[in-house]
């Protein structure tokens, strides 16, 4: 795709590159999808069909933006100083050892979720100028685009595409890179439904109704819980104190978008010193089987959840990922492979875990393994 701003358009050219369907943003991206299907049952349903994010998509954002600091705070300092020091710029030309073990990760990642059984979408090709610099109208020549994350594209529901709108600017719109994808998943599957959470920009994100699918787990029998961080207990109370991610209205909006498709909603909050999204601080295993720290969550689950079997997770090991484990099935979990103490738990539960080199992915950057994942198919069969 050619660059806006080398190209001089006339209704001539204009007419000829829709004749020749010549504006293709990623080549070959629409056409992964074919053969797949929407549909996500719930959480732990068997995996059939993922979007994976970019290693060529990650440039570094400001982390003292007001869009990002709520969910970079529980960071430690020196990594925000980092990131501040080397934002706008690539990962790549940053710190290449790093870089190089987030393109291993994805690729083992990408190799585990076919050897499930997974069909994997993904584009590992540098995204075109206008995708790169996309967000920067809002946030500046540093808000530049990262698609490392592609959980951040949105989740399924049932047969219903939601495309989300959270906190952080660069984050909600790395879904512009796969658009095509989605496109190609809407076509190959005459019952989707794809629909888009308001877009809060340009107001302040307090204003707006903004939520990530990083807060949200969804459960059999149409159960979606949205959880919203708070970093006092006090602040519960208060929706002028910030969250660590989305907030009240994003999940009442989600709600309303829902309900006619038989998904309740329920909300609950957890600490967010230990984790910004919920999706890193609680993963579901099975049926009656979660994870989480005994001193995250600080409101009761909702009851037909409420005595399930939990799982300590602990603190050390969440600061590599542990929280953020996918589920195979419900008899598999993909588990970053250095959370030795979560893998002997969860076997010892009788679930197979798989490990994968995403320990130092999530200690760079704060997500991981199922931030990475958009699990678009989950059946069991």
């Amino acid at each position: 795709m050619e660059s806006s701003q080398e190209v001089e358009w006339t209704e001539e050219r204009a007419i000829k590159a829709l004749e020749e369907n010549q504006q293709v943003m990623i080549p070959g991206l629409r056409e992964q999808a074919k053969g797949q299907k929407v549909h996500v049952e719930h959480e732990f349903a068997k995996l059939k069909g993922v979007i994976l994010g970019n290693p060529e998509s990650m440039y570094l954002p400001d982390p003292f933006h007001p869009s990002w600091y709520t969910s970079f705070r529980s960071l430690p300092r020196e990594k925000l100083e980092w990131m501040a020091a080397n934002r706008g710029r690539h990962v790549r030309d940053v710190d290449r050892a790093l870089w190089e073990k987030m393109v291993k990760g994805l690729e083992a990642l990408a190799d585990v979720y076919r050897q499930a059984g997974a069909h994997v979408i993904q584009n590992t090709e540098p995204p075109p100028e206008e995708v790169i610099n996309y967000t920067s109208g809002w946030l500046g020549r540093y808000g530049k685009h990262w698609a490392f994350h592609a959980q951040a594209f949105g989740e399924v529901f049932g047969n219903v595409i939601v495309n989300f709108h959270e906190t952080q600017p660069s984050i909600r719109y790395n879904c512009v890179e796969y658009v095509e994808a989605f496109m190609g998943l809407v076509e190959n599957d005459p019952r989707a439904v794809w629909m888009a959470m308001p877009d809060p920009l340009p107001l302040p994100t307090a204003f707006g109704a903004a939520l990530s699918p990083g807060d949200i787990r969804i459960f059999p029998d149409k159960l979606v819980l949205v959880a919203h961080g708070v970093f006092d207990e006090s602040d519960i109370g208060d929706r002028n104190k910030p969250r660590s991610s989305g907030n009240e209205l994003g999940a009442e909006v989600l709600r309303r978008m829902l309900a006619p498709f038989g998904w309740r909603v329920e909300q609950i909050y957890f600490n967010a010193n230990y984790g910004y999204h919920i999706d890193t601080l609680m993963p579901v295993l099975r049926e009656g089987l979660i994870a989480v720290n005994e001193n995250v969550l600080l409101t009761e689950l909702p009851p037909e959840i409420r005595d399930w079997e939990r799982i300590n997770i602990e603190p050390e090991e969440y600061v590599i990922g542990a929280g953020n484990s996918v589920p195979l099935d419900s008899d598999s979990q993909a588990i970053t492979e250095g959370a030795k103490n979560y893998i002997r738990e969860v076997e010892k539960r009788g679930v197979n875990a798989v490990p994968v080199p995403f320990d130092e992915v999530y200690h760079a950057t704060g997500s991981g393994m199922h931030c990475a994942t958009f699990s678009y198919w989950r059946e069991d069969d």
